[in-house]
Order: structure tokens, then C-alpha cells, then sequence
């Protein structure tokens, strides 16, 4: 695939990097690690406040389309690197063979779906399914994979669910798909997927950091069910102008490699607490 083959120059003016480089989303979630690179070799600049945000980066934003747009131009304001979430959707119909296909497809009674997703740093990642009850139900992490961990590895396809697949009946209606990436675990399903066992208190001999927490993922009909209102919180944190998407649909180098139907999403000003947040909405008729 060629976006691997990708290069991102991320030039670095005395300490800081520059702000003339404007990437697109993809390159954002494939410059991350030369990024990463920069900046742990740069030494330490004072903090002199807050840094303007330069004129040809907000025409850029002004300029995007407002409605669907394939690309919105993003650009790298940032020593810290933008945490970004690949997926694409894996479609088999009549027991086809799975190929990528666009969230917008109108699916089909039979279908089985799977969904590709793919990190560009080391970050926590969560999917939840919501059924017809209402409730939300955990799809990743599970136990089949590193033992229940979710803390995913960069540029590493994980397939959700795993082993497995959705498969839609002959109710129609709106399948909904909620997807966390974040560089911190989120407490609020930590505690509802994971028993964690908290480490023993620091003494006053070794004053030794206290050790991680250890979690384990609990048995599926242990994990209590996930609500609305718990989604829309979570939700609620991320700030949306701080996400930039990318809908990819490349023409294949050569005819048996297959074309690429996915999408990019970026957060550009991503922290140590940075997250990414995907609402996936799948029709079915």
C-alpha cells in the first residue's frame, strides 16, 4: 500500500517545528512516529505563551468544504505528536470473500461485517456495539487478544470483533458502532470492563513508585451494561475543531492488489491526554 511509502518532511525551526508544513490527515497518522522522533531529540524550550496560530493555516481552514469533504487540511501546530485512528469496514455478502467498503453502504439482510482498526502511537483503544435495548455492549477489548489488554501497538491491524463478525438479521434499523482511542485508559470503562487490583502503598524505606494497577478483563456477563448518558460524556470531552478526517479511496498500483476504503481520523492537537473519537452510524434495510 503506498501510503507506507509515505514521506512527510516535519522541518524544525531552532527548537520548535515549523509551521509551514500542512499535512492532510493521512499524512498526519503516518508522519506521527518522524514526529515522535523530532521532538524527543530537540532539547527543551521555555514556555513563552501562547503561539498564534499563523495566517495561512486558518485560510487553509476557511477554505475547507463545509459539507462531506474528501480531505479538510490539517495542520501540525505541535512538538507533541497527533494521535490518529485508522478503520475501513470489511464487508462479506452471499459468503463473498471480506473487502473494504464505505460506512455509507446501505447493508442487506445476511450481511457480515467486521471493522479494521489501526493506531498510529501506542494508545488505549475502546469499541462498543449499541444493541436494540439501548445499552451499549463491548466489542474491544477481549480476552482472545494479549489476554484482554487494550493497549494497542502503533501501525497494527486489530480486526473487531475478533474471530467473529456482525451479522445483520431481518430487522432493519440503524446499527450504531462508538470507537475510543486515547493515550490515557478511560476510567469510566476501565472500571466497568476491567477488575483492577490497586498496588500496594509506597513505603517509607524504599519510597519506590507504587507499581500499575493490575486489570483483568472480567468474564462478558460480569462487564455491566454502558448507557447513553455515559457515551455522551465521554463524547462531550473532546473538543470536535481538534478532529480532522480523511476519506480514503485509492486506485490499486497494480489490478490484483486491492483498492483502499478507509478513513483517517486525526487528532492534530493531541497531548498526553489526547483521545480520538469515532460515531459510526450503519444502515440496514
Amino acid at each position: 500500500m503506498k501510503n507506507n511509502k509515505l514521506t512527510v518532511l516535519v522541518s524544525i525551526a531552532g527548537t520548535a517545528f515549523s509551521y509551514a508544513q500542512t499535512l492532510t490527515p493521512r499524512e498526519l497518522f503516518f508522519a506521527a512516529p518522524e514526529i515522535k522522533r523530532k521532538a524527543a531529540s530537540a532539547p527543551a524550550r521555555p514556555v513563552t505563551g501562547t503561539k498564534a496560530v499563523p495566517a495561512p493555516i486558518e485560510q487553509a481552514r476557511r477554505q475547507a468544504p463545509a459539507a462531506n469533504p474528501p480531505i479538510i487540511p490539517a495542520a501540525y501546530v505541535s512538538d507533541t505528536p497527533p494521535l490518529g485512528l485508522r478503520y475501513s469496514l470489511l464487508l462479506s455478502r452471499n459468503n463473498e470473500t471480506y473487502r473494504e467498503v464505505e460506512a455509507s453502504t446501505t447493508f442487506r439482510s445476511g450481511d457480515r461485517l467486521k471493522i479494521n482498526v489501526e493506531a498510529n502511537d501506542e494508545a488505549y483503544l475502546y469499541v462498543i456495539a449499541r444493541g436494540s435495548s439501548g445499552l451499549w455492549k463491548v466489542l474491544f477489548p477481549v480476552s482472545e487478544v494479549a489476554s484482554g489488554d487494550n493497549l494497542i501497538q502503533p501501525f497494527r491491524r486489530y480486526e473487531v470483533p475478533n474471530g467473529g463478525r456482525f451479522y445483520f438479521d431481518d430487522q432493519a434499523g440503524e446499527e450504531k458502532l462508538f470507537v475510543l482511542l486515547t493515550r490515557k485508559a478511560e476510567p469510566n470503562f476501565e472500571d466497568l470492563i476491567y477488575s483492577i487490583h490497586a498496588p500496594a502503598p509506597l513505603t517509607p524505606v524504599t519510597n519506590k513508585p507504587a507499581a500499575k494497577p493490575a486489570k483483568t478483563i472480567q468474564v462478558a456477563g460480569l462487564i455491566r451494561p454502558i448507557d447513553d448518558a455515559l457515551v455522551g460524556k465521554i463524547r462531550s470531552e473532546l473538543v470536535a475543531r481538534d478532529l480532522v478526517f480523511e476519506k480514503v479511496q485509492d486506485t490499486p498500483p497494480a489490478p490484483s492488489q486491492p483498492k483502499e476504503t478507509a478513513v483517517y481520523v486525526v487528532n492534530k492537537n493531541a497531548g498526553p491526554d489526547g483521545k480520538v473519537i469515532v460515531d459510526l452510524k450503519l444502515e440496514h434495510k
